[in-house]
């Protein structure tokens, strides 16, 4: 099966743009005001994208918004992750700390929610689907659906603005970095 009959399976809320986009590399946002899914076209196998992913303490690393990333607790599948993002909203710092306890399904999924932070709510999942990239090469179809809410009152419109940005560039930061770490486990 070719990548696009493969991924158009995959991805039916895609419109044809969309799925091009997709398939030329680009991160495909699809949502509105706080609840969003995010896919990204990974030319990396599932293992190294999972490595990238699940290796929270590098974060800061190669995203720049992150300024910090601790891992607070570890009990069998469950992480207690802290993190803390800095922004800027037009002139305006926007420092953002959150602590998730994300659920890992190796290799398959990463189900995560906020149990204390700055925002009002925060939960999703990340999902990650193996495919055949071109040139028959392992790749992976990078999924996050995630919600966000923050009381902003008359900024609340530019809360969304930043959020949508700032998971653009985080995803694409992230699959830069699994793309680059597959590139050196080759070399």
């Amino acid at each position: 099966m070719s990548l696009t009959s493969f991924l158009n399976r995959l991805t039916v809320d895609l419109d044809f743009a969309q799925q091009q986009a997709l398939q030329a590399g680009e991160v495909v946002m699809l949502g509105s005001e706080g609840t969003y899914t995010v896919l990204s076209l990974v030319s990396a196998p599932v293992r190294s994208v999972w490595d990238v992913l699940s290796n929270y303490e590098r974060f800061p690393e190669f995203l720049p918004s992150v300024v910090s990333s601790r891992i607070l607790e570890r009990r069998d599948n469950r992480v207690l992750v802290e993190r803390k993002d800095s922004r800027k909203l037009g002139i305006l710092p926007i420092r953002v700390k959150i602590v998730t306890e994300n659920v890992e399904h190796p290799y398959d999924r990463i189900d995560y929610r906020m149990v204390d932070g700055t925002l009002d709510e925060m939960n999703g999942t990340w999902e990650l689907t193996p495919v055949d990239g071109v040139g028959g090469e392992a790749a992976t179809l990078l999924t996050q659906q995630i919600v966000a809410k923050a009381s902003m009152g008359p900024l609340q419109s530019y809360f969304y603005e930043v959020f949508e940005t700032g998971l653009q560039e985080m995803t694409t930061n992230l699959r830069c970095e699994m793309q680059r770490q597959q590139l050196a486990a080759q070399s």
